[in-house]
Order: C-alpha cells, then structure tokens, then sequence
C-alpha cells in the first residue's frame, strides 16, 4: 500500500492559512491561536455532547469502538457547518480536536458521517493528513513555534508550563516546534 503524501503546496498553504487567519483576529503572528475564538469568527458552532439531548446516536458516540472513542467532528446541515465536540475529554485535547475539524471546514473536505451503524467513520487518507497538519499550524503558527522554542530554550517556561499558559498539549508545541525547524533556524540566528 502506498503512503500517503501531503499535495505539493501544501505546507505552505497551512502556514497562509494560519496567517491570514491571525490576521483577521487581531492576533500578532508569534500568538497561539484560540480555535473557539475562531469558530466562532468562522460562524462554526460547536456543539459539546453533553449539552446534547439523549438519543441512540449521542451513545453510540460515546462508546468506544476499536480502541478508539471519539472526539470530535464536522457536520453540515445544508452549506452551514457545525461541530460535534466530546467534551468528556481534557480541555486541551478538546483545543487540538476543534483545530482539527476546523481545519476540514477551511479546506472543503466533504464531511464524514459520524452516525455510521459500527461507530467508524471513513475518511480519505489525504484529507485526514491535511487535517492532521493544518489543525496544529492553525494553533500554533511558525512565528509562535519560533517564540515557544525561545521561550523554552530560554528557561522561561517549561514545555509543561508553556503547555498550561497556551492551554495547547505538550505533544502540539513539540511537534509544531520540530516542523518549524526552530532550534535549527534560532540557532543560525545566535
């Protein structure tokens, strides 16, 4: 089976997206980005499944299902577009999985149904790892991976404090400061 691959262009289309995005919220480009604050400027409810009336569907959402359980996801009603959010979760997994469908929303992806009668949903490799890219560029920019290297390499945080401050995961920081290249990029600047 042949690996997925990013499209050409597209790591660069991220970082524009992430961006303009900051751009029209008023956020300098070194600042994480709130992905409620950005539902909301997108007009993107999200819905957290607790706040959902009980049903067959609400359940079989909650159960966990090969392993998995699930977190979030993007549903539209007609052209409008909303979010399924499990709420259960720990807050900043809940940042990364609104990020994440977000990110379907901004690229067009045709929705996947979350309501499938063995509770998988089928997605297209390609865009889950555009998802799987954008999410976190869209929280983190190159310019805030940049200020999180600096901020950590300069024993002014923590990875962990850093972590509770942006309310984003350890792992998200990481691995946005890893894909920008920022020790290799800030160290050059040395």
């Amino acid at each position: 089976m042949a690996k997925t691959k990013l499209r050409r262009g597209f790591v660069a289309e991220a970082h524009r997206w992430a961006d303009d995005l900051r751009g029209e919220l008023d956020l300098a480009p070194h600042d994480p980005l709130c992905p409620k604050r950005l539902a909301r400027h997108l007009e993107v409810p999200i819905y957290p499944l607790s706040k959902l009336p009980e049903c067959e569907e609400q359940q079989a959402l909650l159960e966990k299902r090969q392993g998995y359980d699930f977190s979030a996801a993007a549903c539209f009603e007609g052209r409008a577009a909303f979010i399924l959010l499990n709420d259960a979760h720990d807050p900043k997994r809940q940042v990364s999985d609104i990020a994440h469908e977000l990110a379907h929303i901004l690229l067009g992806h045709p929705p996947a149904n979350p309501f499938q009668p063995d509770g998988i949903r089928d997605f297209l490799p390609e865009h889950e790892m555009e998802a799987e890219r954008l999410g976190p560029t869209l929280l983190i920019s190159d310019a805030a991976a940049l200020r999180a290297y600096k901020l950590v390499s300069e024993s002014a945080y923590t990875l962990y404090s850093l972590s509770d401050e942006w309310g984003i995961t350890r792992d998200v920081i990481q691995m946005r400061i890893n894909l920008s290249g920022a020790k290799k990029r800030l160290g050059k600047a040395a």
